[in-house]
């Protein structure tokens, strides 16, 4: 347990470093993923509505509903929200480090190489943004990384696959594919009678998980019928694979770009270590050297993917910074390890991710479509239309004419945070014909929200409030 104790005070520095970040400088939630989530996770918990995401009292059938559910729980705490939920990003990624450190260290065998793991992966710019915000790849990376772990245990493997599941739906089920896969072909390749009756153990552990774990599809599709299957399936998982949805364009390289960016000449001992460990598990029959590289297919596969969604690149960053450090294994003499492992984390914090930007970098800010979402909140609307920008309107056009966009795609607006801090119905419009419509005279008194280039003086509008680049108006 002692050679265990530096893990611990990383782990320690690292949450403190992100808890004094989220706690003592609070800002707004930011667009898209936190004020989606927020918002969802508030509808919800009000709702009693705890299998189904909910949106402006609409079910969300695109995703699943644990990590809103999760964040709507913290935000009932008595404790300003965006720090409550961001403090929950920051432990469930102390969850996933503790979990790292477990998986490096069972399938590398190497204190120092999981130790630089921990610290290469927890200080790369994608992973510290993911750990101060709300997101549901956090919950992901842990559904996977529990289950390689625990598999082999029944209730165990089975809530970790549910939490993958329940946060990215069809996507947690990575690493069951992976493990069948190897499983398979270990009992293919070997003949002794154990081996058939472990394997045959393994597949009725598998099952019972995979059973539990659809559950939730079975039921929503009960509700829901072919409406789940178009929006949650076809729209939200296929679509994503085959085309570039919602403007998420990018080049083939745009995941390996990331890749560069962020590990830049490390990508050396990268590649020398999948050819090490493709020797080791071809020719030396480790079986260990599969798991040590088991989510690296996954980055093969998002590079496949027409859209591109840089945090996509989230759940291998581990992968990518154990194969950085695992070379490190084979020195025999642990002063020379200990040098490499220093030499690899200089460098590492030199040119990967400076200290000095560390504090500096903030992912939002006070802007003014916050503001003028709670101005309409303070000022007593009870619902509000928002007509989105010229330019979302003219892209959101042509998307369409591509079908390039899905049914929740007019859901968000510009600015889907509005609708969390204005708190009341909210609905964005993509027309000026159809925003119009709010207007008539037999229409609802909505209160109606426009960027300052849209407004209209013929609306005949009583201005409620204005800032930079908003106005709130209402009919008098």
């Amino acid at each position: 347990m002692k050679k265990h104790i530096p893990f611990f005070i990383i782990l320690f520095v690292f949450l403190s470093l992100q808890l004094f970040k989220v706690i003592s400088d609070v800002r707004p939630f930011f667009d898209w993923d936190e004020g989606i989530y927020a918002q969802v996770g508030r509808e919800m918990i009000r709702a009693k509505s705890y299998l189904v995401p909910l949106w402006q009292g609409k079910a969300w059938l695109d995703k699943p509903p644990l990590p809103p559910l999760v964040y709507g729980i913290v935000g009932m705490i008595p404790v300003q929200p965006e720090i409550s939920m961001r403090i929950v990003s920051v432990l469930l990624s102390g969850l996933v480090l503790g979990l790292l450190y477990t998986f490096t260290f069972r399938f590398s065998g190497s204190v120092l190489v999981s130790l630089a793991s921990v610290i290469i992966t927890s200080y790369l710019a994608p992973f510290l943004q993911r750990t101060q915000v709300l997101n549901v790849d956090v919950f992901l990376l842990i559904g996977w990384l529990g289950y390689v772990l625990f598999y082999r245990q029944l209730y165990v493997g089975m809530l970790f696959l549910l939490i993958g599941v329940l946060s990215k739906s069809l996507l947690g089920y990575f690493p069951v594919a992976m493990i069948l896969l190897f499983e398979t072909y270990e009992f293919f390749t070997h003949k002794k009678k154990r081996f058939k009756n472990e394997y045959f153990h393994f597949l009725q552990v598998l099952f019972f998980q995979l059973f539990v774990s659809s559950l939730w599809f079975i039921w929503m599709y009960i509700q829901y019928k072919d409406a789940f299957i178009q929006y949650h399936i076809v729209d939200s998982h296929f679509k994503r694979v085959t085309s570039s949805i919602e403007q998420h364009f990018g080049q083939r390289t745009f995941y390996i770009d990331i890749i560069v960016e962020q590990f830049k000449w490390f990508l050396i001992p990268v590649g020398a270590s999948l050819l090490v460990l493709a020797y080791e598990f071809f020719i030396k029959k480790r079986k260990e050297a599969f798991f040590a590289v088991l989510f690296f297919p996954w980055f093969i596969f998002l590079n496949l993917t027409k859209t591109k969604i840089a945090w996509y690149i989230y759940p291998v960053l581990p992968q990518f910074a154990f194969l950085t450090v695992y070379l490190i294994r084979y020195i025999s003499k642990d002063w020379i390890k200990i040098v490499v492992t220093c030499a690899v984390l200089f460098y590492f914090f030199k040119t990967v991710t400076p200290i000095n930007s560390y504090l500096t970098t903030h992912y939002s800010q006070v802007e003014d479509h916050q503001l003028i979402a709670q101005d309409a909140k303070k000022v007593g609307c009870t619902d509000v239309a928002i007509l989105v920008s010229s330019n979302t309107r003219t892209s959101y056009k042509t998307l369409k004419s591509m079908d390039l966009v899905i049914h929740t795609t007019t859901w968000w607006g510009d600015h889907p945070v509005m609708a969390y801090y204005a708190d009341m119905p909210t609905q964005y419009y993509y027309t000026v014909e159809e925003f119009e419509k709010q207007i008539l005279p037999e229409s609802h008194s909505h209160c109606l929200i426009t960027e300052t280039a849209d407004w209209n003086g013929n609306w005949g509008l009583r201005i409620l409030s204005k800032n930079n680049k908003f106005y709130l108006g209402v009919k008098p």
